[in-house]
């Protein structure tokens, strides 16, 4: 019966429409993530446009350059915000000055309210000397 079912669903034509659906939704999301980043940080990040997949790579400059992605988790994670380091995608430990940020699994909303988050984050990292 399964079987059945997923062929009838395929043969249908009903997987495309879904498909459309879903990148949509993530297209929206991505660009809700994009906007708020600029918001947040204006020339201090640096953010991929991705045309496909459910991730930014987002690289610190300015006067967030000599945060340290690793170091800053832990204080991200105490803002309620979590990302994968750079440092996590080089065997040599490159990549310190950035992280990758994930929009597809979280609404307009929440993106906003976790980009603020991690603008606090950076900020105490930033005032504190503790991420670097």
């Amino acid at each position: 019966p399964m079987q059945q079912l997923i062929a009838d669903y395929l043969s249908e034509g009903r997987l495309d429409a879904h498909l459309n659906t879903l990148r949509e939704v993530y297209r929206e999301r991505k660009q809700a993530m994009l906007a708020a980043l600029a918001e947040a940080f204006g020339q201090d990040v640096e953010a991929t446009d991705p045309e496909g997949g459910f991730f930014l790579w987002l690289t610190l400059r300015g006067r967030y350059a000599a945060i340290h992605s690793e170091k800053l988790f832990p204080i991200a994670l105490a803002h309620g915000v979590a990302y994968i380091p750079g440092p996590a995608f080089s065997d040599s430990g490159a990549f310190a000055d950035a992280l990758r940020l994930c929009f597809a699994t979280s609404t307009p909303a929440r993106i906003a309210e976790g980009v603020q988050r991690l603008h606090a984050a950076l900020e105490e990292a930033l005032a504190s000397g503790d991420a670097r």
